[in-house]
């Protein structure tokens, strides 16, 4: 992949081929450093990624009520979906480096963007279960 030049679509079936080797390991590593995505997370201007803030804490909640066996109505295949997005996005070596001003978050918001219309039924179900007001996340 041209790390000059990525699209929603590459960025998003590159995590999508990583959700395929996903383990229950993986979403305890996510459930277990959820800190540290949130310590990432917060570095982020609240007004221009407000949506994608929310969206990453909806994520880490479903995993962790997942691992925690409290909310399994929802396929593996959306799970580790999830999970390899969240990992992309603590990865430090992803497409666009996050130290690039302006760029560094860009592939991430575009994979969260694709993953949230490819399992919105899901994560609707999910918001619904759980009391969450989704209007503003997808």
């Amino acid at each position: 992949m041209n790390r000059n030049k990525f699209s929603k679509k590459e960025v998003f079936d590159e995590v999508n081929a990583e959700a395929f080797e996903v383990t229950e390991d993986d979403i305890k590593y996510v459930v277990d450093n959820d800190d540290n995505i949130k310590k990432k997370s917060s570095k982020l201007e609240i007004g221009k990624y407000r949506r994608f803030i929310k969206q990453i804490k909806l994520l880490l909640n479903l995993l962790r009520d997942y691992k925690n066996k409290k909310y399994t109505e929802i396929p593996w295949k959306s799970v580790a979906l999830i999970t390899a997005a969240v990992l992309y996005f603590i990865n430090p070596f992803d497409v666009m480096p996050d130290i690039i001003p302006l760029l560094g978050f860009a592939d991430d918001t575009l994979l969260f963007a694709a993953v949230f219309k490819s399992i919105q039924t899901d994560l609707e179900k999910y918001s619904e279960w759980k009391g969450v007001n989704s209007d503003n996340l997808f």
